[in-house]
């Protein structure tokens, strides 16, 4: 099946489900012509503070992020936002970020400027204890239109109004220097309820992300500038892996491109581990859950550093030793475009995803690996694994901690 065969198919199924026409291209309200892409960036703790971020093709006049708390209508927190400028792929862009504070009742915020104003936007609070619900989204890239990712992303905002956020991990777009494919992909998330101004986003890079406008690998300046994350203390990797914690769940966003980064791959691996100990000790929350884009398991793709397209993927031997001792109850990756539900732990069938703070999370040593859906094509829907499967993976494995995670990873 083409790619545009598959786009067009999966729209068609998307439409017949009576979904697509819920959301019209846009919502005039969560942005002005000179405000684009208004959006919400998970902070390291999202219960009291937000990130509110905005793109503009120029400098815009008096710019201003208003907040104000439920039923105080007469009166607004201030706050002056930051901005960077770059221009990539013949555009110039100018990416505002503001920090805010939220106030303990509830908030709304807009953003004012001398050439126009947003309609205010709710700032969800997530609960401090108690269910995390989380949209789990990967390889929304798309080669010719947004279309599918678009009509993906909202009917599952529609279904689920009400989760916590929604985490995009990796290849958000298709080209990482390509001011269309980046364009393209905030736009299809602005849509009709604006849940891209809504609800908060926590994103991480894929490898497309660190591809140039000529195919080869290139730094991921475009999504270093149009995502402002939670400081990770790092000189040399600034917003390629960070943390925060949502209630009960500590998540750790890594960065898996190893491959990309060439020469300096080897740095992000050894800065990466150690950053990774050290957050993973300063975090008290029960649950703790790792999202990354390469999968720990190679399923066809080609190891470099191994010469093989099976068994335990190069990211998988730096990870998944750290990952069991550090007591990581989930793993959600991308890259594969493939999705098989999961539900085993230590030969044990327990529920994916943790609501409660009531159970240890480090009883068993062993760390579930979950592929997360992907709406890129091709897809590939693998079935349940068997017994011969499992034994096959038994084998393939060196030493007693990787055949822990290898039965746990099997989806």
């Amino acid at each position: 099946m083409t790619r545009r065969h598959f786009l067009q198919t999966a729209a068609s199924a998307v439409l017949s489900m009576g979904l697509g026409g819920l959301f019209s291209s846009h919502h005039a309200a969560a942005y002005t012509h000179e405000i684009k892409y208004l959006r919400q960036i998970v902070t390291h703790d999202p219960q009291t503070t937000r990130m509110i971020q905005w793109d503009s093709e120029s400098l815009l006049p008096d710019v201003r992020v208003e907040v104000r708390s439920a039923g105080m209508h007469t009166h607004a927190d201030i706050y002056i936002p930051s901005y960077t400028y770059f221009d990539i792929d013949d555009t110039a862009q100018y990416t505002y970020h503001a920090e805010v504070r939220l106030p303990r009742s509830g908030d709304d915020y807009r953003v004012i400027s001398a050439r126009g104003t947003t309609a205010w936007m709710p700032l969800p609070i997530p609960a401090a204890s108690g269910t995390v619900r989380a949209l789990l989204f990967s390889d929304s890239q798309c080669g010719e239109s947004y279309d599918v990712w678009r009509n993906l992303y909202h009917a599952a905002w529609h279904r689920h109004p009400h989760a916590d956020f929604a985490a995009i991990v990796g290849d958000l777009v298709d080209n990482g220097e390509s001011a269309w494919h980046w364009e393209s992909f905030l736009a299809a998330m602005e849509g009709a309820d604006s849940p891209l101004a809504r609800h908060i986003h926590a994103p991480a890079l894929g490898n497309h992300e660190y591809y140039g406008l000529n195919w080869t690998a290139t730094p991921p300046a475009r999504y270093l500038h149009t995502f402002a994350l939670p400081d990770n203390g790092s000189t040399d990797f600034p917003g390629h892996y960070y943390s925060f914690t949502m209630g009960v769940v500590h998540f750790m966003v890594l960065d898996t491109q190893f491959l990309e980064l060439g020469t300096r791959g080897s740095l992000l691996k050894v800065e990466q581990l150690a950053w990774l100990i050290r957050d993973t000790a300063e975090s008290h929350a029960p649950w703790r859950v790792v999202l990354m884009h390469k999968d720990i398991l190679a399923c066809g793709d080609y190891q470099t550093e191994q010469g093989t397209t099976a068994g335990i993927s190069d990211v998988g031997r730096v990870f998944m030793d750290t990952f069991d001792a550090l007591g990581i109850d989930l793993v959600v990756s991308g890259h594969i475009h493939t999705y098989r539900r999961r539900q085993i732990r230590a030969q044990k069938r327990i529920k994916t995803a943790p609501s409660t703070s009531s159970r240890d999370p480090r009883a068993t040593n062993t760390s579930t690996s979950l592929p997360s859906p992907t709406t890129s094509p091709p897809l590939r829907i693998l079935p349940p694994p068997t017994t011969s499967i499992w034994r096959q993976m038994q084998k393939s494995c060196t030493s007693p901690a990787k055949r822990r995670t290898a039965r746990s990873s099997i989806r």
